[in-house]
């Protein structure tokens, strides 16, 4: 199965995205299904920023370009480069 373009969350990311909308910053633990490895793909896409709490350590907030990411819709079908995609009617 092709990897689904970058640009388009995951579920992973889209169910940390999804509990931060609406709420000012949370730790990771919070977080959930988004491991370590998954936030900071999310920190380098820039959908997430984060700042340090003395109590919580690390905590995250999404970004407009976080909440954008959001609004993209999930294809159907499982993504194709426009060079690989089959004519219609063939």
């Amino acid at each position: 199965m092709p990897k689904r373009a970058n640009h388009i969350p995951t579920y992973r990311e889209r169910g940390a995205l999804q509990s931060l909308v609406g709420r000012d910053w949370l730790p990771a633990a919070k977080l959930y299904p988004a491991g370590p490895s998954t936030i900071s793909g999310m920190l380098g896409k820039g959908w997430l920023e984060r700042k340090w709490h003395d109590v919580l350590g690390w905590t995250y907030r999404v970004t407009d370009t976080g909440q954008a990411a959001l609004k993209i819709l999930i294809p159907s079908k499982p993504y194709q480069p426009v060079g690989k995609r089959k004519a219609k009617g063939k």
